[in-house]
């Protein structure tokens, strides 16, 4: 092709290369930070600490810095210990980030869902490898990469970043245990159609490290505290909307109940999913009131895209059956603002 001044047009390398370019980049010994979203989730911080020790065992400096605090029902897995909390380690987890020779982000897709991090991993000098599921990712931030939506988590995408390394061989018990709990908070159990036939081959190989999912299986769903379980049973009877003629069920937690059953981060994981367990529901929408914002989340069933529907109408994004929002606006604005919107989208969720 010929640009309209005669010259031909200049040729622009990707923006982002594939993953596979970085093992040459391993074959000598690096400091590396590995870092996720705010306020991780199973997901995020399985794909960090399987990844942490999967590059620990390959010999090199690895620090995993997270940026907020996490649920504590994480605390368990193997090497939480060891990961620092931008928010309350700032002066230490910059230090370490200004000097480190790689960068890999997990399990998000911009750089902004890494809250008052995004800054400095912005400006850093050093490589910046992405590993995430999540659609639109900020291709330009990003020397290498991989950014798959048909993958079921960043702990498979993780795994398959292990697997096809030249040290695979690597692959134990703690990194193993670390995958097996994304994958399986990020596919509902197994229950979710991104549980691909990948996905159950990967959990086979992860078993023969010798996990014991049962009891991965314990420490994630069955490590509540009583005030949680009132928190849900108050959310349930209380605060639960069914909009019918939408095939549309919504849930709002106003500031006062975050405060009055001492909700702690974490405790509202999968808050969201019991709306879609009510018959004929096809979207499921979570409104929480945050000191700084207020949070939504959505799921879907079928084909209706909560992907689209939280960047067009609510700041957000993620997959298409599972997403999240945010706004500035109050709460009662949100919920005025949600079933206005809703209207628009009658025809496709019938």
């Amino acid at each position: 092709m010929i640009c309209a001044n005669g010259t031909k047009p200049a040729i622009l390398p990707p923006l982002m290369q594939e993953v596979q370019q970085v093992y040459s980049l391993l074959e000598q010994r690096k400091k590396i930070v590995v870092t996720m979203h705010q306020k991780p989730d199973g997901d995020a911080m399985g794909a960090a600490l399987g990844l942490y020790h999967f590059l620990k065992l390959a010999g090199h400096e690895v620090f995993v810095i997270s940026p907020t605090n996490w649920a504590n029902f994480l605390d368990w897995m193997p090497g939480c210990e060891t990961v620092l909390d931008y928010e309350t380690s700032k002066e230490e987890a910059e230090k370490i980030i200004n000097s480190t020779d790689i960068l890999f982000c997990l399990d998000f897709n911009v750089m902004h869902r890494t809250r008052y991090m995004e800054k400095i991993l912005t400006e850093v000098s050093c490589i910046k490898v992405l590993i995430d599921h999540h659609q639109q990712p900020q291709e330009e931030a990003f020397d290498f990469g991989a950014s798959n939506v048909l993958k079921s988590s960043t702990c498979e995408m993780v795994y398959d970043f292990i697997e096809a390394s030249p040290h695979k061989d690597l692959l134990n018990k703690d990194i193993a245990t670390c995958l097996f709990t994304g994958i399986m908070t990020d596919t509902g159990s197994f229950r979710f159609p991104s549980a691909s036939g990948d996905v159950h081959r990967a959990v086979a190989v992860l078993k023969e490290t010798g996990i014991d999912h049962s009891i991965i299986f314990e420490h994630i769903y069955d490590n509540s505290s009583e005030s949680r379980l009132r928190f849900i049973g108050n959310a349930l009877l209380n605060r639960l909307q069914v909009l019918y003629q939408y095939n549309t069920a919504m849930m709002i937690i106003p500031k006062r109940d975050i405060q009055k059953y001492q909700i702690q981060t974490g405790d509202t994981e999968g808050l969201v999913n019991y709306l879609l367990t009510i018959e004929g529901i096809k979207l499921g929408a979570l409104l929480i009131d945050r000191s700084e914002e207020r949070k939504w989340s959505f799921r879907s069933k079928g084909d209706f895209d909560v992907n689209v529907f939280a960047r067009n109408h609510f700041e957000g994004g993620g997959h298409k059956n599972a997403a999240g929002g945010r706004s500035s606006e109050s709460i009662e604005q949100n919920e005025k603002k949600f079933k206005e919107v809703i209207q628009q989208y009658e025809q496709q969720l019938q």
